[in-house]
């Protein structure tokens, strides 16, 4: 059998990738989110802006987009939604008129109250399936996949 006939498209597992198998445990996390937040308009990235930005305080786009691992224009958009709910700030930094410096409002504070419990709780049952030390063993993986290659 030549190399061509070993990497014929018959013989690929789609359902052995990592690339398949990481969006459908994100798929799975993602329905659990949806489920559990009692806010029904709040998304699971939405919620990581709004932690960024708490643990932050009044911080540039930049700087909540590193954190994050959300890129720029992503960043803006979602800014923007949760500005508009009311749940975020934003104004014009005072030393740098190109920034825009984001913090938290006080319904913001008041829905991650509310949701944070919620989130460990979902963190909990996305890894259900999970042994303790498979738990332990899939956490630090994925941190190591989650490694930027910048």
């Amino acid at each position: 059998m030549s190399n061509a006939d070993q990497n014929a498209p018959s013989d690929y597992d789609l359902e052995q990738q990592i690339g398949y198998l990481l969006r459908r445990a994100y798929q799975r996390h993602t329905a659990i989110f949806q489920k559990e937040i009692a806010d029904d308009h709040l998304t699971s990235v939405q919620f990581a802006v709004m932690v960024t930005v708490k643990k932050l305080g009044s911080s540039p786009l930049v700087q909540i987009s590193h954190e994050t691992a959300i890129d720029h224009a992503t960043l803006r958009d979602i800014v923007a939604r949760l500005k508009k709910r009311g749940l975020i700030r934003v104004i014009q930094d005072s030393a740098d008129r190109r920034q825009k410096l984001v913090s938290i409002a006080p319904a913001g504070e008041s829905l991650l109250a509310d949701a944070i419990p919620a989130a460990r709780h979902i963190t909990e049952e996305t890894l259900s399936p999970l042994s303790a030390c498979e738990r332990l063993a899939a956490l630090e993986v994925l941190k190591k996949l989650a490694i930027s290659v910048e």
